[in-house]
């Protein structure tokens, strides 16, 4: 039996498709889409200090410009953004995403 969304070979115990989710049988319900987790950690690759700014960023969906902008600010104002800062250095856990692909330039021979 093959799945009919993806085409997957499915065994006849499987009641939905393990690659897409869709039943295998008439009469099930879909099954429920994965949920993708908002993880609050500190990103290694877009980091200028330590990261915590690039993950707030990333995390409330933000510009990191603007996150930079705003903490540098409440440093200023405060005094609260370095407090607030080396907190979260701490506490943050650290991912390592790969990096995106840098784009190469090649020469065109001229003739």
């Amino acid at each position: 039996m093959f799945c009919t969304q993806c085409g997957t070979a499915l065994e006849e115990k499987h009641l939905y498709c393990f690659n897409c989710g869709k039943p295998a049988k008439a009469g099930l319900k879909p099954a429920a889409a994965p949920r993708s987790e908002k993880r609050f950690e500190r990103l290694m690759n877009e980091k200028k200090i330590a990261g915590v700014c690039a993950g707030v960023a990333r995390y409330l969906s933000l510009d990191v410009t603007l996150v930079r902008v705003i903490w540098l600010l409440m440093f200023l104002v405060a005094g609260t953004g370095l407090l607030a800062y080396i907190v979260c250095w701490i506490i943050m856990p650290k991912e390592y995403e790969p990096a995106p692909p840098v784009a190469t330039q090649t020469a065109v021979p001229s003739s």
